[in-house]
């Protein structure tokens, strides 16, 4: 597919400028160290517990709390943390980490009179197979039952009388552990970033039960304080935390975290605006236009403010079923139409609708699967550019001149008014050219079952990544991973998709290679579109004129061991 080299540019450029936009120390040499940092979490906190942290505000505090193996450096590297160093074996499956010797957990009675101990290789078994076990009930089993051999067999065995270890973790001492995966994995090392990942000890758990996540312990730059459910929640500098900045001085900066959690966005924003909070995450509807210049810049008098933003690692997106033998598919062309899938895309009009409706809060989505910031992106991954000419060509090369003789189809969404509004834009765009779309929406979770169970031809969704590897978004397009194994939604069955996927797991391919192997999968996705691309979101955060070292990225972690205020 070809693409209009001055979009092109312009995609890239705002990519280039909203990645690398952010607060740094700069000439602030003597970061001060009594200052609280104030924030709200409109959507609340239910549990601190890394097992179950699958939402924002549950994974904002927990980094403050914890720490993995390794975490995510920038523009999405993976560097060591908890992990001194790790290597792999000649064949791809065996992974050796050897940890620092100077990471303690937070003190608490749970480790009795010593108040607190070093993290040992054990800790790091025991946080794995507290995921893997049935009885914790963790959001996050997937990310390690079928990687690893014998976490299958122990979670089974967890159901029942529990007992022993996972057989593929091995302790070689206290500072080396070993995980043998079941087939080679490349993107490990990335799976290890994310909040199941993080390391808890074993006294804590077992002193607190199913309050962990109410009495969190961990080795982060902050210390659990207090917390008032439904109004706030206090954290404390770590004064024993294991890391520096580069003069030495130990991390964090700031003495204290405060997390708010009032619900009401637009109370949130004046909060913010009256000083208040430090930060705010995201702009209310009602106030986008009075802040937000078209171009995603703020307006006066808000200019005062820090204006943080960065390309998301996700991607919104129609999706189609392609899989003839559920009757949603077979009753509209649409699965055995590709010209018409590509109809579809050709007459979408992306930066319209990301200047107009979006305030600048995303880029089109004129490439492939991959979002700017995610690693492996590559602007030579042609996708679709608005031409609509050129969709009234495809659609009468598809035997349905100016739409003549296709029956209207239903695009379904969640009840969301940003979706909603979006899909009334595109609705226009596809009437342009002769398609009639109707719009149905649905609550979300009744509308997420439908699309899993294959009931629907054509559905709104995105896909945010997991882990800052492109494997976790080329996965959508093997067919093993059709619901219920994994989240090919689409029902996309392609051998050479398959086998290009397959290649790309293995760890002892260098970055680049690898790379080059999901493009090609890209390309083949564009081709056999399974998608209407959309947009790549943009995240973008409101920050204080005095706050420093607040950094935002594709992943949109909030970091604040390095934030200090003046």
């Amino acid at each position: 597919m070809g693409s209009n080299p001055s979009i092109r540019s312009l995609t890239i450029g705002l990519a280039i400028c909203i990645c690398s936009l952010f607060v740094s120390c700069g000439k602030h040499s003597l970061p001060p160290s009594n200052d609280t940092f104030s924030y709200n979490v409109p959507d609340g906190i239910l549990s601190l517990d890394p097992a179950t942290a699958n939402y924002r505000g549950a994974i904002w505090a927990g980094t403050q709390l914890f720490n993995g193996l390794v975490e995510a450096g920038p523009n999405s590297t993976i560097v060591p943390c908890i992990a001194r160093h790790w290597e792999t074996d000649p064949t791809g499956l065996e992974w050796t980490f050897t940890l620092r010797t100077d990471v303690y957990f937070h003190p608490n009675s749970c480790f009795g009179t010593a108040r607190t101990r070093r993290v040992t290789a054990a800790d790091v078994q025991y946080s794995i197979e507290r995921i893997c076990d049935v009885r914790t009930k963790s959001t996050g089993l997937w990310a390690f039952r079928t990687r690893i051999v014998g976490a299958q067999e122990f979670f089974e065995r967890s159901k029942h009388e529990g007992g022993g270890s996972i057989r593929g973790i091995s302790i070689v001492n206290d500072s080396v552990v070993r995980i043998r995966l079941t087939k080679p994995f490349a993107p490990f090392l990335a799976v290890l970033t994310m909040p199941y990942a993080w390391i808890v000890p074993r006294e804590a758990v077992q002193m607190y039960g199913v309050d962990f996540g109410r009495h969190p312990v961990g080795t982060g730059p902050f210390m659990f304080t207090q917390w008032k459910p439904d109004l706030e929640l206090s954290l404390t500098r770590n004064p024993q935390y294991f890391k520096t900045d580069s003069i030495g001085r130990r991390l964090p900066y700031l003495k204290t975290v405060r997390i708010s959690f009032l619900r009401d966005p637009k109370g949130e924003f004046l909060e913010f605006t009256h000083g208040h909070f430090d930060f705010v995450s995201s702009i209310d509807g009602s106030f986008e236009s009075t802040i937000l210049r078209d171009n995603g810049m703020l307006r006066p008098p808000y200019d005062k403010y820090q204006l943080l933003q960065a390309a998301a690692q996700s991607v919104e997106y129609y999706g189609i079923l392609l899989d003839t033998s559920y009757p949603a598919a077979k009753a509209v062309p649409l699965a055995t139409q590709r010209l018409l899938r590509q109809a579809l895309n050709y007459a979408i009009d992306r930066h319209r609708i990301v200047t107009y409706l979006l305030h600048g809060r995303g880029i089109p989505a004129q490439y492939g699967v991959l979002p700017p910031t995610m690693p492996g992106f590559s602007d030579s991954v042609r996708g679709y550019r608005y031409d609509p000419d050129l969709a009234r060509r495809l659609l009468a090369k598809a035997g349905y001149p100016n739409g003549s003789g296709l029956p209207p189809l239903l695009l379904q969404l969640g009840n969301s008014e940003r979706t909603a509004s979006v899909a009334e834009a595109v609705q226009a765009m596809w009437r342009d050219i002769g398609i009639n779309v109707d719009i149905r929406q649905v609550d979300f979770p009744q509308h997420l079952s439908m699309v899993r169970s294959g009931e629907l031809a054509m559905w709104r969704t995105s896909w945010i990544g997991d882990y800052p590897d492109p494997e976790n978004f080329l996965a959508l397009f093997v067919s093993a991973n059709q619901p219920p194994n994994g989240p090919n939604t689409t029902r996309v069955r392609r051998h050479d998709l398959d086998s290009l996927y397959d290649v790309a797991l293995s760890p002892l391919l260098p970055a680049h290679e690898r790379y080059a192997l999901y493009n090609q999968m890209e390309r083949i996705v564009v081709e056999e579109c399974p998608w209407i691309f959309l947009y790549y979101h943009v995240n973008q955060w409101l920050a204080q004129p005095s706050v420093h070292g607040l950094t935002m990225d594709g992943s949109e972690r909030l970091v604040l061991e390095r934030v200090f205020k003046q």
